[in-house]
């Protein structure tokens, strides 16, 4: 009976501590700021949670958020369940820190994870293979200190980052892909000709920004929208419309052949955010955090020289 009760909760981890974030401080905007993500990804997993449950959590505001009777309730004992895991989570990982002095904990996006860092880790391996990299793929940012502390962050975003030590890594640049699959996509050219083809749409919400830059009024963009841009990627890959997306996360792709570019480099979009390395404000990094800071700039240097 508990497996059948929990099942339908399974997978969201991630909107319970978006929902718990917005209603300590009221706001999307600002509980984005502090999870260093974007409003409208907080905005999209506290809708999904309530999806979930079938009922509203907050009241919407002019000026904020306010969470209503069954919001009160729900966040009073989802911050208990929340706190256990964050004990749990420190607990392990001061015993892993104590048998594991070179061991760093990096906290970044499940997009930037799989499509960019995994491919480049026997590169790590090869350069420092004393350290051990650890990765929490999430879009809720760990904190860089107190409970549940990670050693970095990788993240996507527009400087300022409050409170922490932040590098510049990678460029946000985004340009349009799709599967090589879709009929007429060698021949596209202009905007227009994406005028029938579904777009597929991450919480970034990129699209109308690009149609804007290019002197295109789109009031309404059609097709699916997923809260991560990993399953973004994942749906243009199986053919399912085009996809605008950072193109350091496509690389691999692009050379397996998974993926196409289409319309052209004069299409890209060019925003002002990007990736960046974050670490804490008032702590020296150990020899081990340094050394992965290194080597993801080199990374990112070798990629920028393609």
């Amino acid at each position: 009976m508990l497996a059948k009760h929990h099942r339908p909760l399974i997978g969201v981890l991630n909107h319970l501590v978006a929902f718990e974030t917005a209603a300590r401080l009221g706001s999307f905007r600002a509980a984005a700021e502090e999870m260093f993500v974007t409003q409208g990804a907080v905005a999209q997993q506290v809708r999904a949670l309530e999806d979930k449950l079938g009922v509203e959590l907050f009241d919407r505001l002019p000026r904020g958020l306010k969470p209503n009777q069954h919001g009160l309730e729900y966040v009073a004992r989802i911050r208990l369940a929340l706190g256990i895991i964050e004990d749990a989570t420190e607990d392990l990982l001061n015993r892993d820190e104590l048998n594991l002095p070179n061991q760093v904990l990096i906290s970044t996006t499940p997009a930037f994870a799989s499509r960019w860092l995994i491919p480049k880790l026997s590169h790590l391996a090869d350069l420092y293979p004393d350290v051990s990299l650890m990765i929490d793929a999430s879009d809720v940012t760990r904190p860089l200190k107190g409970k549940g502390r990670v050693d970095m962050a990788v993240r996507w975003g527009t400087p300022p980052f409050n409170n922490v030590h932040t590098r510049y890594l990678l460029s946000g640049r985004a340009f349009v892909v799709c599967s090589p699959s879709l009929a007429g996509a060698s021949e596209w050219r202009q905007p227009d000709d994406l005028a029938e083809v579904p777009h597929i749409s991450d919480s970034h919400n990129n699209w109308q920004r690009w149609y804007a830059t290019y002197g295109e009024n789109k009031t309404k963009i059609t097709g699916p929208t997923f809260s991560q841009t990993n399953l973004a990627l994942e749906a243009a890959e199986q053919g399912m419309g085009v996809a605008l997306v950072p193109g350091l996360l496509v690389e691999n792709s692009l050379k397996s052949g998974t993926l196409i570019r289409v319309l052209g480099g004069e299409f890209q979009l060019d925003t002002d955010a990007g990736f960046y390395i974050l670490t804490g404000e008032d702590s020296t990094p150990s020899p081990a955090v340094a050394k992965v800071v290194d080597w993801l700039l080199s990374e990112a240097n070798q990629d920028c020289l393609r």
